[in-house]
């Protein structure tokens, strides 16, 4: 009678076990976020605690995010879901997150993954990106379905500073990020509907911690690139500066920046700000947020012209209720490119005249001539 006992409760043992390997959690995946069922064997698809990386996918497809120039399986920082938007830890993944820097992002669909998982240098690219890091900072970056796809074109960068692909305008959606000196990079897309690529340096600056835009004032123009298919079609080749016979050394004497930059710190309480111009042209801030949350400082990237030009800069509260408009010295201010002006709002309630508002103009233009001479 006793070994008839032991040996049922050795199968209740066993069945236990087999039942707790074959727990879900909400998501249906593994305990930890991992889904080794849908070759997620190393990927963590749900948020982190403590994250300052937001990635918002788009697109249909499940993705896997990698940082640096080449995705390997040491590198990869998780999954995020098609539809979907994942938040990520990275203090970890770098030595220097008290001070800040910037990292290369890099994604490709679930699929790629699965197919190449022994060779990634195999998988399609279909995401790039460039995102700041530090202590207590922000940054959101988004997927776009139009840039993933079964066609493609290669681009060059033959400058020494990372830039940014964007599109239509220097302030149009962020198609892909090119790191300096990048090389016959292939980009990708969802048809063969060509489209206009503006191509800006982005720098940042380890030393003061912010990031700049700049643009030559005579060579860097727009190039209209066509799509063609990725599998056997005529992929075509564009070079960034498009000028032909342009050198580096030519380029970093021309730089300068097609923006104001307006640092705004919001001391509203229980309100989120949208800034924008004269209440209806939305601006979003350099790390990537469509809004600006009560005691945060975040940096907006405002068009404009070296010798200067008016603009009706505004806060936006209560969802449009009530708009804060940016005054200096009792004026619409004045911004001139490649300057910074510190903002900061304060007050609460339904009625303008509750708020205040300080705007400053810093004494000189940004100077990175030592930094770019450098490189």
């Amino acid at each position: 009678m006793k070994k008839l006992q032991k040996f049922w409760v050795l199968m209740l043992i066993v069945g236990l076990v087999f039942s707790l390997a074959g727990c879900k959690d909400d998501d249906g995946k593994n305990p930890g976020g991992t889904d080794p069922g849908t070759g997620g064997d190393s990927i963590k698809w749900t948020n982190d605690a403590n994250a300052t990386l937001t990635v918002l996918n788009n697109t249909t497809k499940d993705m896997v995010i990698f940082q640096g120039q080449t995705p390997t399986i040491n590198n990869i920082l998780g999954g995020v879901r098609g539809g979907a938007s994942r938040e990520f830890d990275i203090s970890g993944q770098v030595t220097d997150f008290s001070v800040g820097g910037f990292m290369i992002l890099r994604g490709i669909t679930l699929d790629q993954y699965n197919a190449n998982k022994s060779n990634l240098s195999l998988a399609r690219i279909e995401y790039s990106a460039m995102a700041t890091y530090g202590q207590g900072k922000k940054f959101r970056t988004e997927i776009m379905p139009s840039y993933i796809g079964d066609y493609a074109y290669r681009v060059t960068n033959i400058g020494r500073i990372g830039m940014e692909l964007r599109k239509d305008s220097p302030d149009g959606e962020k198609v892909a990020y090119l790191p300096s000196l990048a090389s016959n990079m292939l980009l990708y897309a969802d048809s063969t509907s060509s489209y206009s690529l503006y191509p800006v340096y982005v720098y940042f600056s380890r030393s003061t911690g912010q990031v700049t835009t700049l643009k030559p004032t005579s060579m860097f123009e727009t190039v209209t690139v066509a799509p063609r298919s990725a599998n056997g079609g005529q992929i075509q080749s564009y070079t960034f500066p498009a000028d032909s016979g342009v050198t580096w050394e030519s380029i970093k004497g021309t730089l300068t920046s097609p923006v104001a930059y307006v640092t705004i710190t919001s001391n509203v309480p229980n309100q989120t700000g949208r800034v924008t111009i004269a209440g209806t042209n939305r601006f979003n801030s350099q790390n990537g947020f469509d809004g600006i949350g009560s005691g945060e400082t975040l940096t907006y990237e405002i068009p404009s012209t070296v010798a200067g030009s008016e603009k009706a800069l505004a806060l936006q509260y209560y969802n449009g209720a009530v708009t804060i408009y940016i005054k200096m010295n009792g004026n619409t201010p004045v911004l001139k490119n490649g300057y910074d002006y510190n903002v900061t709002v304060t007050g609460s309630g339904s009625s303008v005249d509750g708020y205040t508002v300080t705007c400053t103009e810093s004494a000189n233009p940004r100077d990175l001539s030592n930094d770019i001479e450098s490189l």
